[in-house]
């Protein structure tokens, strides 16, 4: 049984305790499993498959926003070499038939019991593991042409530095001969390039192939390694990163030849990076400490200084954790978005610009939450302002990163996309709101012409081709007055009309202002004017 402890593994159920059942009965480290993720839907599941690749994945069939069978066919198109066992309350064919298509290795059916969980995954593994040494085996064969020799060992070192394969895999000795890497080596340091936020000006000149703009990159970053054998570059191929660079020589050493990367990647191409390297490590055992330090690094840069490249990482101290600058903000902006005044609504993110320009550090990190929260909080509004609508009917709203041509944080640009994306939700409320008050005026001239009649919501909803509870609710907004009470009183100010210009029965008003029950009538008529239809018809 390996015992490598690298490998990862997903449970995706919306029921916690059927996750925490197949958490608790399999003996995950027995197997070489190192972490276990949990997913509540499909949508969840491809988040954390996309970041962590695990290889084994136990997955229900029947879940919110992303079932099992889309997921089963998603993971087959983009994860094909993770295993995959179902758990189903179903018997049902339809259930089982994804499973099969889509490479399944088992169905089980809750409840779960310990002996079939771990017989499952216990196959599932050992067929990841018979066809991982397949795939490695056959790849060896194909690396005698120099082509496929770098694709080669950018995926071993890719899947070696996140943890999915153990050191003996790569093969040290070809490691050493071919790329230069020592077995003898102790201590590594790594550091992550990445192409985003991308430099459009470098792209351009490369004709939009990002693949190409790795390529280009690693081969500058190997040129300048090459000249003290100090460390390789390679293309990472999962995400998160474009090149990762693995350094067996000291802080001072590393620092320089990132600096010299740049300086190079400045010659050739007139661009430079921002990198991030972690602390040394134990080599190999601890390789993947470094790399997701490195990461982190990156993440927490600092983007207001644009003249610093190169980012060591540093432990996560309390201050770091700053409130997001739009909290205080965004009911102003929610209510001059309502208002419809784009006047206003540019003073108030004037204001939050003034504000996010006395900070003193923003990052990666806190920009890519903040945006996000920001997204998410404008999109919670607009199901609010739009309740009526589908999801994808509701006003576009494009918010990318504000990054401008060169990759560089803009604050400007930041300010005008937040800007735009206040005035369009506005425009498009506003607009609402005159179809609404449109709206109200019919259903109002309709009640005029029919309150004699017997009138419900559902007539209204049939007539102008609405929901009942958007009737109420537009009627609501638009005039201040239930709609219920509106025709009340419109009944009851002509049956004003006639006590007092009339020798009718009270039955027979009753009938002709749309009350089908004197009493009935009457009961509404003292709750409306405070005095019954005689006592009124009597007044002066």
């Amino acid at each position: 049984m390996m015992k490598e402890g690298l490998m990862k593994a997903l449970i995706v159920d919306d029921e916690m305790h059927v996750r925490e059942t197949v958490r608790y009965f399999i003996p995950w480290e027995n197997y070489g499993i190192k972490d276990v993720y949990e997913a509540g839907n499909g949508k969840e599941a491809i988040e954390i498959i996309q970041s962590e690749r695990p290889v084994l994945i136990f997955t229900d069939m029947v879940m919110p926003l992303m079932d099992g069978s889309q997921l089963l066919k998603w993971i087959q198109e983009n994860s094909p070499r993770s295993k995959t066992i179902v758990i189903s309350g179903y018997q049902d064919f339809n259930y089982v038939k994804p499973a099969i298509m889509y490479g399944g290795t088992d169905y089980l059916l809750k409840p779960l019991n310990s002996k079939q969980l771990v017989a499952a995954a216990e196959r599932a593994l050992n067929m990841w593991r018979q066809e991982e040494e397949e795939w490695i085996r056959s790849l060896d064969q194909e690396i005698q042409l120099n082509v496929l020799r770098p694709v080669y060992w950018d995926k071993l070192l890719t899947d070696f530095v996140s943890g999915a394969i153990p050191y003996p895999k790569l093969n040290p000795q070809r490691l050493e001969e071919e790329l230069g890497i020592r077995r003898s080596t102790e201590q590594v340091r790594v550091a992550v390039l990445s192409l985003d936020p991308v430099n459009r000006r470098f792209l351009n000149r490369l004709h939009d192939d990002r693949e190409l703009a790795s390529y280009v990159t690693v081969n500058v970053c190997n040129e300048v390694l090459a000249q003290g054998g100090c460390g390789h570059a390679f293309r990472y191929l999962n995400s998160g990163a474009d090149v990762v660079l693995l350094f067996y020589g000291t802080d001072q050493l590393v620092h320089e030849r990132l600096r010299q990367i740049n300086e190079a990647m400045q010659r050739t191409y007139q661009v430079q990076f921002d990198i991030g390297w972690g602390s040394a490590h134990a080599f190999p055992e601890e390789i993947q400490f470094s790399f997701e330090e490195s990461k982190e690094a990156l993440r927490r840069r600092n983007l207001l200084h644009r003249d610093q490249r190169i980012h060591e990482f540093r432990p996560r101290r309390g201050e770091d954790e700053i409130q997001s600058p739009f909290i205080p903000y965004m009911e102003k902006f929610k209510f001059y978005v309502m208002s419809g005044i784009h006047e206003k609504i540019k003073e108030a993110v004037h204001e939050w610009y003034l504000h996010i320009r006395g900070m003193q550090v923003i990052t990666a990190e806190q920009l890519e939450s903040w945006h996000e929260e920001f997204a998410d909080e404008v999109l919670r509004w607009q199901k609010e302002l739009f309740s009526e609508r589908l999801p994808s009917e509701l006003p576009l709203m494009r918010l990318e990163l504000p990054y401008d041509e060169a990759g560089n944080f803009s604050m400007e640009y930041w300010r005008d996309q937040i800007e735009n994306a206040l005035f369009g939700i506005s425009s498009e409320f506003v607009g609402s709101k005159k179809l609404d008050s449109q709206l109200v005026k019919d259903i109002k001239q309709y009640i005029h012409t029919n309150y004699h009649q017997e009138i419900t919501l559902q007539h209204i909803a049939d007539r102008f081709f609405i929901s009942r509870e958007n009737v109420s609710r537009k009627f609501k907004q638009v005039s201040s007055e239930n709609l219920s009470d509106y025709l009340s009183n419109l009944r009851i100010d002509k049956a004003k009309q006639l006590l007092k210009n009339s020798d009718l029965r009270l039955s027979q008003i009753s009938t002709m202002v749309g009350f089908q029950d004197e009493k009935y009538f009457s009961r509404v008529f003292k709750k409306v004017t405070g005095m019954t239809p005689r006592a009124y018809r009597k007044s002066d």
